[in-house]
């Protein structure tokens, strides 16, 4: 008889993170390539392949770094989105600690003998130098006893080195007193200088920078000390208005469709500031855009 063949053990549904390793290696991709084409942080990439999604902040940045690498390794964007969200769902709520009953905490009462032994011992401190300071004093007795003949005979005798007389020195004159001279009038149309305003002058006027996208977009922008001012994933028909200290520091994901003004003013991305299918490009103190450096 014979003996039927074992069936295969089932495979065990692969990860989310693992699908995404698996379409970045069948693309022969690093991290670091993936990284650089994405113009995204290597960590996030790490986060996403290790299912480390917590580290990428709120649910609604996950969705959109999920899409847009699933989407780059040739994975479904929208099935791992979904993955993603029934798997977050699935978790149960955390517990409400507020309703958790605490055992009441009695008071020690050989924790109030140290308090009470160090109240006594002030008072009784207290209560003796109010005693040494309040008590009474003996008075220094003055004798009033009459004069005796001796002291009446030295009193009443002449005395016998005459008193010397000092004569008056003259007063000396004093210096005549001379009127200072005025001082000297200002010079006319002359503003006053403002030491501070001199040696601080007044800083860069902040330029408004709107961005318009009619598709979904990776945006990043800096200011000029290198601050982040935006980093994410711009939905399609959103607006992003930004404001920082020039010249401001421009990357983007699908420069194709992006529209740009800067204060107001509508400003077309240069040719050569574009990157394939993104673009990166500086918006100078006058409003006009450069290639980045």
């Amino acid at each position: 008889m014979d003996e039927k063949a074992a069936p295969a053990p089932a495979q065990k549904p692969r990860t989310i993170g693992e699908r995404l390793r698996a379409g970045r290696e069948r693309a022969g991709l690093s991290m670091a390539a993936a990284a650089e084409k994405l113009h995204l942080d290597i960590k996030v990439i790490e986060a996403l392949e290790a299912d480390r999604f917590a580290e990428l902040g709120a649910s609604v940045y996950v969705r959109g770094h999920l899409r847009r690498y699933a989407d780059f390794v040739g994975e479904p964007g929208q099935e791992l989105v979904n993955a993603y969200s029934s798997m977050t769902e699935s978790r149960p709520p955390p517990p409400d600690l507020t309703q958790i009953p605490h055992a009441e905490h009695r008071a020690d009462p050989r924790r109030l003998v140290t308090p009470l032994v160090g109240l006594g011992c002030a008072l009784v401190l207290a209560v003796a130098i109010w005693w040494v300071l309040a008590g009474p004093r003996a008075a220094t007795p003055v004798s009033a006893g009459p004069t005796t003949s001796n002291e009446a005979a030295s009193a009443t005798a002449p005395a016998s080195t005459p008193p010397v007389q000092v004569a008056s020195a003259a007063p000396t004159p004093a210096p005549e007193s001379r009127p200072a001279a005025p001082a000297p009038a200002p010079a006319a149309n002359t503003p006053p200088r403002d030491a501070t305003t001199e040696a601080n002058p007044a800083p860069a006027r902040p330029t408004r920078l709107r961005l318009e996208l009619a598709s979904e977009s990776w945006v990043e922008v800096y200011d000029s000390r290198g601050a982040r001012l935006f980093y994410d994933v711009a939905s399609a028909g959103s607006v992003q208005s930004i404001e920082g200290r020039p010249p401001l520091r421009v990357v983007l994901g699908n420069a194709a469709a992006v529209t740009v003004q800067v204060d107001g003013q509508s400003r077309d991305i240069p040719s050569g500031a574009l990157d394939g299918e993104g673009a990166r490009f500086t918006v100078t103190r006058s409003g006009n855009l450069s290639r980045a450096r």
